[in-house]
């Protein structure tokens, strides 16, 4: 009897550690865990399509936090919004992990969304992944065609990728996670010129330049935004909608 109590207790010890574990994963946008929202009739479905700054890697209360779910409050009740975010994702098919082959991708076009704010590029700049501008623009506007042939009417909002800082006293080379600054800001220059080829047909959103001044929005890593920074990209892209 005592043997079978000891295994148990052990059995039991190991289920709340592991769901200890789960808790802390999703709280703190560590899981990869896309809730499910059912489509709403009668209300403006916007689709938030990026990378890790889009879905909220390491912010605290994360369910609440992640810019999406901001976003969707400061939109308002005639508003969905639904966060496709994926880490690590890159535009570019050649990429080691091209954000169409991901069932995000997929799942946001079925979404039939009336919105697409789109937000990519950061992962692009890794060493291993950046081959040039022409090879980024190419698939860039591939996958921004493929929102646009959703519907007609559909409104799309590109983003420059968000400012990547250096920390622990680092001022140049390869930043963390691989990323490289100097490309990122060359991506966001070529995200505004080639949103001019549209003539004003897709809104642009500069978060770049919002977030340049503001190192401490991404103080963790220098790459992904805290609570703070994430309500920041929030505000910023409701503005741009509204």
């Amino acid at each position: 009897m005592k043997v079978h109590i000891k295994y148990w207790g052990t059995v039991a010890g190991f289920i709340v550690i592991w769901i200890s574990a789960c808790v802390y994963l999703y709280f703190n946008g560590l899981s990869g865990v896309h809730p499910e929202k059912t489509a709403e009739d009668g209300k403006i479905r916007v689709a938030c399509v990026g990378d890790s700054i889009t879905y909220g890697l390491g912010i605290e209360n994360w369910p609440q936090n992640n810019y999406p779910t901001v976003l969707e409050h400061l939109l308002g009740t005639d508003y969905q919004v639904r966060n496709f975010g994926e880490s690590g994702r890159c535009v570019q098919e050649t990429a080691d992990k091209p954000y169409v082959k991901e069932q995000s991708y997929s799942k946001s076009l079925t979404y039939d969304p009336d919105i697409v704010v789109f937000m990519m590029g950061t992962n692009d700049s890794k060493s291993h992944n950046w081959v040039g501008e022409d090879a980024f623009l190419e698939a860039y506007e591939k996958i921004l065609e493929s929102y646009r042939q959703t519907k007609d009417d559909l409104k799309l909002y590109i983003c420059t990728p968000a400012t990547s800082f250096y920390i622990n006293g680092k001022t140049e080379g390869i930043a963390e996670f691989d990323i490289q600054p100097q490309i990122v800001e060359q991506i966001a220059e070529l995200v505004r010129e080639f949103a001019k080829t549209y003539d004003g047909e897709v809104g642009v959103i500069d978060i770049n330049i919002m977030t340049k001044d503001h190192p401490e929005w991404f103080e963790k890593d220098g790459i992904h935004p805290t609570s703070e920074g994430a309500k920041a990209i929030a505000e910023c892209i409701a503005k741009a909608i509204k």
